[in-house]
């Protein structure tokens, strides 16, 4: 009987300790809540890639794919369609979350957490400079 009242305890003390800290999120989580806030109509000047071959993908609220757009010339060209599917979700503002000379990462700036469809929706996009095996930095 004082084994079962002192695992009750232990498990009573690490329930309070799991409500204080809260749960962690998993390293494959992007923080999406710092970065600067770009209007949707500005997107194609925040390139760093520069003429370089790159290949995007839209990004769902729940972090999977939502559309693979494919490889194009420019990064200004992929971030054009992607503004277009941003205007078509109406989405007005993004934050752009990661911008080097490899990669961009852009994503809307408030979670919509409305509805039968929460994490379905469209939340963001990835971009990356093909080669050297940076692809998988999509699905990362």
């Amino acid at each position: 009987m004082g084994e079962f009242i002192a695992f009750l305890v232990l498990l009573g003390i690490a329930g309070i300790i799991h409500l204080v800290t809260g749960p962690t999120p998993g390293v494959q989580l992007i923080d999406t809540n710092k970065g600067d806030v770009v209007s949707v109509d500005n997107i194609a000047t925040i390139s760093t890639l520069g003429d370089s071959t790159v290949h995007a993908v839209l990004i769902r609220q729940s972090g999977n794919i939502y559309r693979d757009l494919g490889t194009y010339n420019s990064a200004e060209a992929a971030l054009t369609e992607i503004a277009k599917s941003f205007r078509r979700a109406k989405i007005d503002e993004v934050r752009v979350t990661h911008s080097d000379e490899n990669a961009i990462a852009v994503y809307r700036r408030i979670y919509n957490f409305i509805g039968r469809a929460e994490g379905k929706k469209l939340a963001g996009a990835r971009i990356v400079r093909v080669g050297e095996n940076r692809e998988q930095w999509l699905t990362a």
